[in-house]
């Protein structure tokens, strides 16, 4: 795994400045502590930079790398599953190879195929291709968004990093704050795609690609999620029987590997089927690492180290620490570049520093829930018509009991989730599901944000919903729920949770589940296969019980996270209050304090649970510390710009 970053003065020709790039690439070490590599086309103002973790070919697989006659350079951060297929097909067709790095196949691939390459890709990468012969700058990501790019139009210029900190190390940008996307913030707890939090700068989608040259830029989607496609016509039999062949052979293809590979186990269903595939494929003991929780509610360490014995896998577990938890906690800004209110990160990141301490490559159990329908939201979504149905005193009633029943510190406690539910009565489907998954309603940032910044954003906050739905066609609400959970909840947090989680310990995470072959399969079969009456991710349980014991297949879903209604009113009180204290608040522009500080008083007094507007909240705040952005009126120039080259 790697880190990328580059400029290109497309207008000007102007060469890069080398010691400024230089610089910038080192914000980006931890993706790559191995290797730095450089590459600079004075005559038509190109340079890059890379970081590199060496996991594949460690003696000849530095990069840039190039093509036959050096005429092509490209930068890669990921890892291209399919290598030894397209190394075949490619030598096959007279390419040759410098090095046996899996990145060089994105070199030949795109001599042969041109932009097309990103199509014979299997894999997690976002890379940087340089055509000195036609003048061309082609960037790409993968088709789910595993590996980040961001990048930034500005002075008849492109610069790209695989992290806006790299980009924020270079001087001719800008750091200014993006009232917009502060606004989805609060609603969404995290950025969707392609908007940051920085003004103009965005973020290339999944499954996207963006070509600049003759002074055009041009942005076109090669791949996309097939839910808009008929149902596959196939018994359950064989529905389980496919979707083994692919998972096994998605597994062995994230073994490829010259360094040794580990295993995250939660006790959960998807990580622990990661690991029983992992075993069977290997010829050796596996190493399985998991982390365990003091709170009982939250724990479920007990789980995995019973199966890891059933594995009879080299098992190592990490006890979380509350203590050192919490001191991370106002270093949080450190781990992303943008706020984003998923604490689970927190476990994430200290599961991966654990495992890196031992190697540099572990499988993860992750997309499995959106792809199968795993959340709570689809069951209840179900039982939501009969909610509508009852007469209005019942409801009222519900109502008046949410209100009365006290909060509780343990995970998705039955108030907190009657409370959740309740917020998103008499929305549509798409917009429900993320008021039940997110923070702030939009009656309630008109009390939260300040007057002047509320009348600036001018934007709806659900507009990408809108705008995902506009250009593909899906015919059934749980279709478009499932596709808007993938693009928007699992690109956008889980995916940026993992990756910058991991790699701020150089740590590389593959996930089988996002292979596109899955993919494509789990989109396409019916949904009554992925919830069967309440049972979510019916088929995948189906297929688990050849491989798990019945006691992961059958207990209740248990989340990776961690007791913030608690330390909200415990060991973060003292934070919690310097960030939402008058003085601060006022000096920040940004908000209100009355209604921050009901929302505060509120949760201290143990009469509502506003764990997830708090958290929320707080996060933006120790991101708005660290970083300092300046505080603008709303500029749509170069939203409008990056809009213009979508295609």
């Amino acid at each position: 795994m790697c880190g990328i970053i580059g400029i290109y003065n497309y207008t000007t020709q102007e060469p890069v400045n080398k010691t400024t790039l230089k610089k910038a690439t080192t914000v980006l070490y931890h993706r790559g502590p191995d290797e730095e590599g450089f590459f600079f086309d004075d005559r038509n103002g190109v340079g890059f930079g890379h970081r590199r973790l060496s996991i594949i070919d460690l003696s000849t697989g530095q990069q840039p790398l190039y093509n036959e006659d050096n005429s092509i350079v490209s930068i890669c951060n990921g890892e291209i599953y399919n290598f030894p297929e397209l190394y075949d097909q490619l030598t096959a067709k007279g390419h040759k190879f410098k090095t046996r790095s899996d990145n060089e196949a994105v070199i030949h691939l795109y001599e042969t195929y041109g932009t097309k390459c990103v199509e014979h890709l299997n894999g997690m990468f976002a890379f940087a291709i340089w055509d000195s012969n036609k003048k061309l700058l082609f960037l790409a990501r993968d088709r789910m968004g595993v590996k980040p790019l961001y990048y930034a139009l500005q002075n008849n210029s492109i610069y790209f990093s695989s992290e806006i900190k790299g980009l924020l190390a270079l001087p001719e940008l800008k750091r200014e704050l993006n009232l917009e996307s502060l606004n989805k913030y609060l609603s969404f707890e995290n950025i969707p795609s392609p908007h940051s939090i920085i003004k103009n700068i965005f973020k290339l989608e999944a499954g996207h690609t963006l070509t600049i040259q003759s002074n055009q830029l041009r942005k076109e989607k090669y791949w996309d999620l097939p839910l808009d496609s008929p149902k596959l016509k196939i018994s359950e039999q064989e529905a389980v029987e496919e979707l083994e062949r692919l998972f096994y052979k998605a597994v062995q293809r994230r073994l490829l590997s010259d360094v040794p590979v580990g295993v995250f186990l939660s006790g959960g269903i998807d990580s622990s089927i990661v690991a029983k595939f992992m075993a069977d494929a290997s010829s050796e003991k596996i190493r399985t690492f998991s982390i365990g929780f003091h709170e009982k509610s939250f724990d479920e360490s007990k789980i995995a180290m019973r199966f890891a014995k059933e594995l009879n896998s080299e098992h190592n577990q990490f006890m979380f620490d509350s203590k050192e938890c919490l001191k991370l906690i106002p270093n949080i800004a450190n781990l992303v570049d943008e706020p984003m209110s998923d604490a689970s990160i927190l476990p994430t990141y200290f599961l991966s520093h654990f495992a890196s301490k031992q190697l540099k490559v572990c499988l993860g159990g992750d997309g499995g829930d959106e792809l199968f329908a795993g959340y709570q939201i689809f069951p209840v979504h179900k039982l939501i018509g009969l909610y509508n149905i009852l007469p209005r005193e019942l409801r009222n009633l519900a109502l008046f009991i949410a209100n009365k029943v006290p909060p509780r510190e343990t995970y998705l406690s039955f108030p907190f989730v009657l409370k959740q539910f309740l917020r998103g009565i008499g929305m549509s489907n798409e917009i429900r599901m993320f008021v039940w998954m997110g923070a702030f309603l939009d009656s309630e940032k008109k009390q939260l944000l300040n007057p002047d910044i509320c009348s600036s954003i001018n934007r709806n906050t659900f507009e990408d919903i809108q705008t995902y739905l506009t250009h593909k066609f899906i015919s059934t609400d749980v279709d478009r729920m499932l596709y808007l959970i993938s693009k928007i909840y699992l690109t956008d947090d889980i995916l940026v949770k993992v990756d910058r989680a991991s790699m701020a310990t150089s740590l590389e995470v593959r996930a089988p589940f996002l292979d596109y072959t899955i993919q494509e399969f789990g989109a396409q079969l019916p949904y009554d296969l992925k919830l069967s009456r309440l049972t979510s991710k019916y088929i995948l349980k189906k297929m688990a019980e050849k491989h798990i014991p019945e006691y992961i297949i059958k207990r209740k879903k248990q989340g990776f996270a961690i007791p913030v209604t608690k330390w909200l009113k415990s060991d973060l009180k003292d934070i919690l209050l310097h960030y939402t204290s008058k003085s601060y608040i006022q000096n920040q522009g940004l908000f209100q304090h009355d209604f921050i500080d009901k929302l505060v008083q509120n949760h201290l007094n143990e009469t509502w649970d506003n764990k997830k507007l708090l958290w929320n909240l707080l996060v933006f705040q120790l991101w708005y510390e660290k970083h300092k952005p300046t505080i603008g009126t709303q500029d749509t120039t170069f939203a409008t710009k990056e809009a213009t080259i979508s295609v």
